[in-house]
């Protein structure tokens, strides 16, 4: 009965360390909305007319950084993937539904906008853009990523996510590329974290979409199951699939990032 005791006693000191050493984590939630991001949001609703080789940001509170993924075909360098700081947002899908607007974040209360299509109203966000599938290539990894440019390990606790206009026309209407979702198929979001020396962790995921039922308004995605880490890469897979992979516009938005703060 004593050993017994003893054992239970330490069970609820190592419990108690630990609530501890949650509660008393601090968070800073990185919204894009800082002037230090100006030079870096969007002034063209098209990827293809504003993402540069070379496009990347960091955040000084937070430390979380990002470079964007080109690809060098036929001597072009042609953008991959990435997270590109927009504010353009739509909820007018056959007029903004396609590639050429693939910067816009679906917004139910604006026709076509740059103000107040962020999380909570605010104005920027990310636009993730880029997958990767092995089972098509195990070489092409475009998945975006963010990275603590300290190298410092930290929880990211959370997020929240949005559909762009051109991912809800293609999933919902189709077009000659891509057809509509049908039954029983869904598109997913995952999130798989890694350490400082590129040890891949653990890995969380979210349905974006499946037939009749999108995610329209910004809605939490919960990472902290990732625990502690030095990068993230996020990816979208499923729905319509052909020899090259998925054919549903690889997009998806981000917003409010919950970082955990460190001195």
């Amino acid at each position: 009965m004593k050993k017994f005791l003893i054992l239970a006693l330490s069970l609820v000191a190592v419990a108690c360390s630990k609530d501890n050493e949650e509660v008393q984590r601090e968070w800073i939630t990185l919204d894009f909305e800082a002037a230090t991001f100006s030079s870096k949001v969007a002034t063209n609703p098209s990827t293809w007319n504003f993402v540069q080789e070379g496009y990347g940001w960091q955040d000084g509170a937070t430390s979380l950084s990002h470079e964007s993924i080109f690809t060098h075909d036929y001597g072009y360098a042609l953008y991959g993937g990435g997270l590109t700081i927009s504010n353009y947002n739509t909820c007018d899908v056959s007029r903004f539904g396609s590639y050429e607007y693939d910067l816009y974040v679906y917004n139910a209360k604006n026709q076509d906008s740059r103000q107040g299509g962020g999380s909570g109203g605010s104005d920027n966000f990310l636009i993730a853009h880029g997958n990767f599938d092995p089972n098509v290539d195990a070489e092409l990894d475009l998945r975006p990523t963010i990275t603590c440019a300290d190298g410092e390990p930290r929880m990211i606790k959370g997020c929240k996510v949005c559909s762009t206009s051109y991912f809800v026309n293609i999933t919902e209407n189709g077009n000659p590329f891509s057809p509509a979702l049908k039954d029983g198929e869904q598109i997913k979001i995952y999130a798989t974290g890694y350490d400082a020396s590129g040890r891949e962790g653990k890995t969380v995921e979210m349905v974006l979409a499946r037939k009749g039922k999108i995610i329209k308004e910004w809605t939490a995605w919960n990472l902290s199951s990732l625990g502690e880490v030095v990068t993230v890469k996020f990816n979208i897979q499923g729905g319509n699939a052909d020899e090259w992979g998925m054919t549903t516009p690889k997009y998806f938005a981000i917003d409010d990032i919950v970082v955990e703060k460190k001195e």
